[in-house]
């Protein structure tokens, strides 16, 4: 895995990938009459299940239709169900390019929905770094960011830039949390810690004092 990223392929797919938890059916995935009035403002059955799938993805997991490649068949039925619609009808879907950005328009201004900013991403990086300096587990502040976005009802942004700003949290918790305990080490606790990491003479550069003690500790 190079540079800032956390994930695999597989993982990201997992992330992005819709529920058919009845929890989440239920709530994500249910529309209220004031949905149902909305949706219904449009003309022909695919326009109809089509807004129906935007606004449901933008609910959970958070990302755009565009972003999302395969929509479930679970997904398709449970929403096509509450619409009387047959849930074919969504291949038809979008052919015109304009029609998915203009949905995707009408939901933000509709459902308060925005777009991740750069002043977003900073504030995000800010709320890690704080998270960070308690537990520093990638997928734990992975799920605290996307949670974080979700609850401020902004549009998540690609999965690498979620890991990159998890990444840099970590990195600037991790500088914090080494210079806290440097401060507060003495002079003399210094010189025995840097005794540690030096290799053992005769014994080859990576082989310190410090792995010979874990050696034995391991062995005892």
């Amino acid at each position: 895995m190079r540079g800032k990223e956390l994930l695999t392929t597989d993982q990201r797919l997992e992330w992005m990938t819709p529920s058919n938890s009845e929890w989440e059916l239920a709530t994500y995935y249910t529309f209220s009459q004031h949905d149902l009035e909305i949706i219904n403002l449009h003309r022909r059955d695919y326009n109809r299940l089509g807004f129906a799938v935007q606004l449901a993805l933008l609910r959970y997991p958070g990302w755009s239709l565009t972003d999302i490649k395969k929509i479930p068949d679970f997904l398709l039925n449970y929403l096509a169900k509450q619409l009387d619609i047959d849930p074919e009808v969504f291949s038809l879907y979008a052919r015109r390019e304009n029609t998915l950005w203009d949905h995707l328009k009408e939901i933000r201004e509709e459902y308060g929905f925005t777009t991740f900013t750069t002043n977003d991403y900073r504030r995000l990086l800010k709320y890690l770094f704080n998270l960070a300096l308690e537990n520093g587990n990638a997928v734990h502040l992975i799920r605290a960011a996307l949670d974080e976005l979700r609850r401020s009802k902004i549009i998540l942004p690609a999965i690498t830039t979620i890991e990159r700003v998890v990444w840099e949290a970590r990195h600037r918790a991790e500088e914090r949390i080494y210079r806290q305990i440097h401060a507060a080490l003495t002079s003399y606790q210094k010189q025995k810690l840097d005794k540690l990491i030096e290799p053992v003479i005769g014994t080859g550069k990576n082989n310190t004092w410090l792995a010979k003690r874990t050696d034995r500790t391991i062995l005892s």
